[in-house]
This record gives structure tokens, sequence and C-alpha cells, in this order.
């Protein structure tokens, strides 16, 4: 869940929020209103490569399509899996 900090008490925790922000965010406010979002690096890298991965639309609707056969339970074993890829 996100955490709500002014920018003056994102500026006195700035050393402590990579400690704080590994698997959460922060949003800085300034006035009551939002005005950066704050996350750890290792978040950022997953972020940028989730979209450069769903930026790819082939990739993307094969995708969303296994997703929905997996949710009808149109689903293989791992031992099928590896017969058909020769494994």
């Amino acid at each position: 869940m996100a955490k709500y900090l002014t920018i003056s008490e994102a500026q006195a925790k700035l050393p402590e929020l990579p400690d704080e922000l590994t698997d959460d965010l922060a949003i800085v406010t300034n006035n009551g209103q939002p005005v950066m979002a704050v996350i750890s690096y290792e978040q950022l890298t997953s972020l940028l490569e989730t979209l450069d991965i769903l930026s790819d639309s082939e990739f993307a609707n094969r995708l969303k399509e296994s997703i929905t056969q997996a949710e009808r339970g149109e689903t293989i074993s791992w031992e099928e899996a590896k017969r058909k890829l020769g494994l």
C-alpha cells in the first residue's frame, strides 16, 4: 500500500526510504496534492521490463489468450509440455 509523505517528510526520511520502499511506493504531496511517486530501483526496473514486454502487441495478445485458456482450464502437465518441446 502506498505511503503518503509531504515533501518535508520525504526530505527528512530520504536516507531511510530505500529500506522502507522495497515492496511499496511513496506518494509525495505538496499542499495536499500528489506531485511525485517514489519507488525502489528494483521496482522501477521491473516496471520498465514489464512495459517493454507488453509493448510488443503480438506477445501481449498471445499472453492474454494464454491467460484466458488457463482460466478455462485448458492446460497441460509439465511432463506433456516437455514432451512437446522435445525435452
